[in-house]
């Protein structure tokens, strides 16, 4: 306030009338100064959104997506589906460390790991953004439910399950919501365009989502809104109370307009519409919004302890394992996923199981807890969830070449090699010949040596297929013969 009036103190000094202060006219000098602010604030907001951007685009870079392999899968086919493109499947040996390059040989339950910036948007998550009471999850591929998490991921074929009482809302690519009532089992196809849910039974709500059953198929048009549900019997049933859908069943399609429902039964064409009464206007209202999110919506972000780049053989669990048993806990295992929610767990065991498993998981970030037994209550708990990120390209491959040094002079026609790897190295050769390597990651080969210079080439290639070359230059030279292997020859 004392500059402000020191301001208009100065305005009069000058005879400035125009910048002294007017309850009924807006003062020049605040004008200005208030453009200023305006676009000070601009501007910080396009550099918070810019570094926002950049920071979500760096974690995109480090996560990974779980594809569960079930029967009928193979590699041609998940490289169409996930990739876009089938000629695209021995990526998918590359990220995952598999040897063989038959795409055959992959079974059931298996467990594929590909970077998210290499899946196509259309086949990325929904999030399950909203769950009351009790609410389950079954992964693409697996038989048991786990309960669900608020905001946890929602993949490709995933099932939820709710129970009496109990609701869920799940948010796909496209911001389009889907709302499942109680006692209802659906499988979710989140894509980009075009999502999907295969309502087995039960009742939700959509807008969007072509809906499947076992008797119909509903697909809306434009924007509309309605209510499906299945019953015991298979029977479906459709009310619209927005825009209007299609129903097709046995070949027969019909439309169904707002303010109508129409019935199929399994086996059957559907009946012809029928009126119902329209919910009212304030219950329509409420409806519409619980079907839509603001496009500025974000899922709530988990604080977690990030312990950093760390290289398979430092991922230290025992540490977390002493700390549980001083508290008298009994330990049932560590589990590791590649999300905070644990919806994508990668790895699940006692920790010397998990450990040398741990050396074969590919680049990205993951996230581990351990689950034991409360010793009062006997009730499973989890310690805090941490994170680390695995990246092999930022450390670098060693490769000790012992014998022979560079630029020895060998005599003989033999040499043998000798030196030591790092234990990412998958294999080495020795001027083009495979050489073995040892536990403790020493390898050795006798090689021939031609008279004159040679560059012994040694070449290593670590467990994601990165090659790295090695020279080691020797000469060899006729040895000088002594005065008496001169007479007697030698």
């Amino acid at each position: 306030m004392g500059k402000i009036k020191y301001l208009i103190l100065k305005a009069k000094s000058k005879g400035r009338s125009d910048l002294i202060l007017n309850p009924d006219k807006p003062s020049l000098l605040i004008t200005r100064y208030s453009l200023l602010l305006s676009l000070f604030a601009i501007c910080c907001l396009l550099f918070t959104n810019l570094f926002a951007r950049e920071e979500e685009n760096k974690k995109e870079e480090e996560e990974l997506q779980m594809i569960r392999i079930i029967p009928g899968d193979t590699l041609h086919g998940i490289a169409r589906l996930y990739l876009k493109d089938p000629s695209r499947w021995p990526e998918l040996l590359k990220y995952n460390v598999i040897k063989s390059g038959d795409p055959n040989l992959i079974h059931p339950g298996d467990k594929l790991l590909v970077p998210v910036k290499e899946i196509k948007k259309a086949m990325r998550a929904a999030y399950l953004i909203e769950t009351i009471n009790k609410v389950e999850y079954r992964p693409r591929g697996e038989v048991v439910f786990r309960p669900a998490q608020l905001n946890q991921k929602v993949f490709y074929e995933d099932t939820i399950r709710t129970f009496d009482y109990s609701y869920a809302k799940v948010l796909y690519p496209t911001k389009d919501v889907l709302k499942i009532s109680p006692n209802s089992l659906v499988v979710i196809r989140p894509k980009e365009i075009d999502h999907e849910v295969n309502l087995i039974k039960g009742e939700i709500y959509a807008r969007k989502a072509r809906v499947l059953t076992k008797s119909a198929t509903i697909e809306p048009k434009g924007e509309s809104i309605f209510k499906a549900k299945v019953d015991k019997g298979k029977t479906t049933e459709v009310e619209v109370y927005g825009g209007s859908v299609d129903v097709v069943a046995q070949g027969k399609k019909i439309e169904v307009a707002k303010g109508f429902a129409s019935k199929i039964e399994l086996g059957k064409i559907p009946l012809p519409p029928r009126e119902i009464k329209l919910p009212s206007p304030q219950e329509l209202q409420k409806l519409k919004m619980d079907l839509t999110i603001p496009t500025t919506f974000n899922i709530p972000k988990i604080k977690i302890e990030d312990l950093g780049r760390l290289k398979p053989q430092e991922i230290n669990i025992e540490k977390e394992l002493e700390t549980a048993r001083k508290k008298r806990r009994k330990i049932i295992g560590v589990e590791i996923a590649l999300d905070e929610y644990f919806a994508q767990i990668v790895l699940s065991g006692r920790i010397d199981e998990i450990k040398p498993a741990i050396g074969n998981l590919v680049d990205g970030r993951y996230y581990y807890r351990i689950k034991y037994l409360e010793p009062l209550t006997k009730k499973m708990s989890y310690s805090p969830v941490k994170s680390f990120l695995i990246d092999r390209k930022h450390e670098d491959v060693e490769v000790t070449i012992i014998y022979p040094p560079e630029g020895a002079v060998i005599y003989d026609e033999f040499v043998e090699v000798k030196g030591s790897v790092s234990g990412d190295v998958e294999s080495i050769t020795v001027d083009s010949v495979n050489v073995d390597i040892f536990k403790d990651g020493s390898f050795s080969r006798i090689i021939y040596l031609p008279m004159g210079p040679h560059d012994i080439e040694i070449v290593s290639r670590d467990k994601l297929g990165n090659t790295k070359r090695f020279t080691r230059r020797v000469v060899r030279k006729q040895k000088k013969r002594t005065f008496w292997e001169k007479i007697f020859g030698g």
